[in-house]
């Protein structure tokens, strides 16, 4: 009986250690991002997970290393950028709870400097059209939906689910941006079905596309993700937008693309083709990379 009372004390100890560091780590990544330059941020980042990287994230290092080399990469380039990845995804968190922090004008400010690449002019195309936009899980995401809502121009009515607590950053902000005459609809789990009707009275849904149940969806022929489901059932198109840190500290929103799911047309092939083009041109900026390992 004590050896057991001992081995659960250890193992109360090893997890209040682990929330010790990871608190810490956040701390330190949201100081980096408030006061240091962005190539210095970088470049402690990653010598320092070149450091303690293989010790302290050993299973997730080499994870990260499978998924880079099913992208393309040779073993060796993706040993050296599983590193970098660790470093960016610190560096990443580091910069949420710095944005998270932030009083709503000055997070405005950031959202409203990121820049947009769009160059088939789709996002003003979609004035007076139901859509599901679908943002990738890369670069800051949730600035990059923030920046998304705030967009001038079309569309004028959305809807996002919000699955955080009303009293969480990600939820604030929406209500921030509600409160600027956006006209914006928040669901939560508890009211299943409110984006499919709000969509059949002409709302823009605007959520996530995972690209691990994609990958799912494509070597096991299992279900398409909902948000795929949500716009082939409506009969709507797909607008595929994703944010990488390419362009300064706020970095960019890439519009790849818009795609219908309709049976007549080739469309999944194509969005999945964009997919994968998108996080192949940039890995690192792919907040779930390692996981993309393990669906395949």
């Amino acid at each position: 009986m004590r050896v057991r009372r001992l081995g659960q004390c250890w193992w109360v100890m090893r997890l209040v250690h682990r929330h010790a560091l990871h608190q810490a780590g956040l701390h330190l990544g949201s100081l980096a991002a408030r006061l240091l330059p962005l190539p210095l941020q970088h470049r402690t980042a990653q010598w320092a997970f070149a450091t303690l990287g293989p010790l302290l994230h050993r299973a997730r290092r080499r994870r990260t290393m499978t998924a880079l080399q099913r992208l393309g990469l040779p073993r060796h380039a993706a040993a050296r950028l599983s590193t970098a990845f660790l470093a960016h995804a610190w560096l990443r968190r580091g910069r949420l709870r710095h944005l998270q922090a932030l009083p709503f004008p000055a997070l405005k400010h950031h959202l409203r400097s990121i820049a947009w690449q769009d160059p088939l002019a789709l996002w003003p195309a979609g004035a007076g059209r139901r859509r599901v936009i679908c943002v990738l899980p890369t670069g800051d995401l949730e600035a990059a939906i923030a920046a998304l809502l705030d967009r001038p121009g079309a569309p004028a009515h959305y809807f996002i689910n919000c699955p955080h607590a009303a009293c969480s950053p990600q939820y604030r902000t929406l209500m921030a941006l509600q409160r600027q005459s956006h006209r914006l609809d928040i669901g939560s789990r508890a009211q299943p079905g409110l984006g499919w009707r709000l969509l059949k009275r002409g709302a823009t849904v605007v959520t996530v596309l995972d690209p691990v149940l994609m990958a799912s969806a494509v070597s096991r022929e299992g279900r398409w993700p909902a948000p795929l489901r949500l716009a082939r059932a409506a009969r709507v198109p797909v607008l595929l937008v994703g944010h990488r840190h390419d362009n300064g500290s706020a970095g960019t929103l890439h519009v790849l693309g818009e795609f219908s799911l309709h049976p007549d047309v080739p469309g999944f092939a194509a969005l999945c083709d964009a997919v994968h083009g998108f996080l192949a041109g940039s890995p690192l900026d792919w907040a779930d990379l390692d996981g993309w390992a393990e669906a395949r």
